[in-house]
């Protein structure tokens, strides 16, 4: 008899790997993956996916410093602010786009107006000199630089934006954009990067058919790094010779949305009936194998503004149907949980928390069918225009400012793209609108501890877990450098053959 199904599966797979790392020269850099990215636009991409690879091409105004909190610059060098509203910022001299057009403050001027256009960008840039640009935003800002920081706010070149057609990234970074196509995006080292051409002299990001592939990919050297496995898999190929891996507790939320224009979802007791049905801990424990934190309120713990006071979520399914039948909720009332299959390296494993979910809330006599969707793109799109009942979604911090966070997810301006809840409330719009106004640290605190306060009696949506993110290196793998939001910087690796 021959080798069963599987058995012969995984013998073609064993030599898809090997010949692929044949074909991997030492100077290639093979990052693995599990989605392709939904839109390599900068000025229009949401996903995580595409933000590691923006981050390589194109370069923002200023950045995070890794392993700090603390804003330094990148293509501008200085800049200055009175009054938040008005921002004058120097700009690094003798730096091009990968087109060779020059980068300065009229690149800055055509960049922040597209801006406008494509992310609401609430203000306007105005030349002052060749490499002096001034910012004045519509309002008042203190975020205005953690913004400016995220890879979706990344300068392009000017020729790129004016060109009718692609909408491929031209930047001035280490990294230039060579071909896209499905499962693989490939780069080349950009040999007039203003800080001298990086040591490789290719980024390629590989999409793997699923989180198995990937892991026998990284143990074989098929693929050098990732940001997509799992706890589970990843506690096995600790054991594997010549790979690292590294874990630190991640800047995201993964929540369970709930559309708050549909019944019996509008009534914030039925809200907080959910919030209370779900077993956290439980949740961390069997699925995640413990490489989660539970979550308590929308922010991350290591975030500025997080609100250690919070009450906890607690389980207590009494409450729950105590609440239900407050709200007049019937006994096996039927609803829809919609998941994507695609994984996220935020969330590894979505079909098995969605039917963790199911089962919790089937214990408070709500009857939950799962509704899969095949691909993320189409899940970002149902649920941003507000198709569906429940949704499993996450969110990744781009910036270390609460603003961008809890804007993103609740503030009412913008529901129809990152707020899936669609949650309206004047007054949380109005606390997010002062913290942003104010510049004291401690007064923005007292807005933010305010804002979860909100969110906990109103419950727009159920925060489930914040989970590790772990970084697999392979062997000969030096100088990645994860950044504070979990996207990794290639500027100074290099592989030891």
């Amino acid at each position: 008899m021959g080798d069963p199904p599987g058995a012969a599966a995984a013998a073609l797979t064993a030599l898809l790997l090997a010949a692929l790392l044949s074909a991997v020269p030492a100077d290639t850099l093979v990052v693995g993956t599990l989605a392709d990215p939904v839109s390599l636009e900068p000025h229009q991409a949401t996903d995580i996916v595409a933000a590691a690879i923006v981050a390589s091409v194109c370069e923002t105004l200023v950045r995070v410093r890794p392993g700090s909190l603390r804003t330094e610059g990148a293509l501008a060098t200085t800049w200055a602010t009175s009054d938040q509203r008005v921002w004058t910022l120097s700009l690094r001299q003798d730096v091009s786009f990968q087109d060779g057009a020059p980068f300065d403050a009229d690149a800055v001027v055509e960049n922040i107006e597209h801006l406008r256009r494509e992310r609401a960008f609430p203000g306007r840039a105005e030349r002052v000199g060749p490499h002096l640009v001034q910012i004045t935003l519509d309002r008042p800002n203190a975020a205005l630089l953690s913004t400016l920081s995220q890879p979706f706010f990344a300068m392009q070149s000017p020729k790129r934006l004016a060109g009718p057609g692609s909408d491929l990234p031209v930047g001035t970074g280490p990294f230039r954009l060579d071909s896209v196509r499905p499962g693989q995006v490939d780069l080349s080292a950009f040999g007039e990067h203003w800080a001298g051409a990086p040591r490789l002299a290719r980024l390629a990001f590989r999409r793997f058919p699923d989180e198995e592939a990937l892991a026998r990919a990284l143990a074989s050297g098929a693929a050098d790094v990732s940001s997509a496995i799992g706890p589970a898999r990843a506690a096995r190929l600790r054991d594997e010779p010549g790979l690292t891996l590294d874990s630190q507790s991640g800047l995201n939320l993964i929540y369970l949305a709930l559309n708050n224009e549909r019944a019996p979802f509008a009534d914030a007791r039925v809200r907080r009936a959910l919030s209370r049905a779900i077993d956290r801990q439980g949740l961390v424990r069997d699925v995640l194998g413990g490489h989660a934190e539970p979550a308590h309120t929308a922010l991350p713990p290591t975030l500025f503004g997080h609100d250690a006071r919070a009450r906890d979520l607690v389980l207590d399914r009494a409450a729950a149907r105590r609440l239900l039948a407050a709200a007049r909720v019937p006994e096996s009332t039927e609803t829809t949980l919609t998941v994507s299959r695609a994984p996220r390296p935020y969330l590894l494993e979505p079909l098995r928390v969605a039917a963790r979910l199911r089962d919790d809330l089937a214990r408070i006599g709500l009857i939950v069918r799962l509704r899969e969707v095949a691909t993320w793109t189409e899940h970002v799109e149902l649920t941003s225009r507000g198709d569906y009942d429940l949704a499993l979604l996450g969110w990744q911090a781009d910036t270390l400012d609460p603003n961008d966070f809890l804007t993103a997810l609740l503030d009412s301006g913008s529901i129809g793209t990152t707020n899936r809840a669609r949650y309206r409330s004047a007054a949380l719009d109005g606390l997010l609108k002062r913290a942003r106004m104010d510049s004291a640290p401690l007064t923005r605190l007292t807005h933010y501890r305010r804002a979860q306060d909100l969110l906990q009696r109103d419950m727009p949506i159920v925060p489930l877990y914040h989970s590790s993110v772990i970084t697999a290196l392979g062997r000969g793998v030096h100088g990645v450098v994860t950044g504070p939001t979990g996207i990794l910087r290639y500027d100074k690796a290099w592989k030891q053959p």
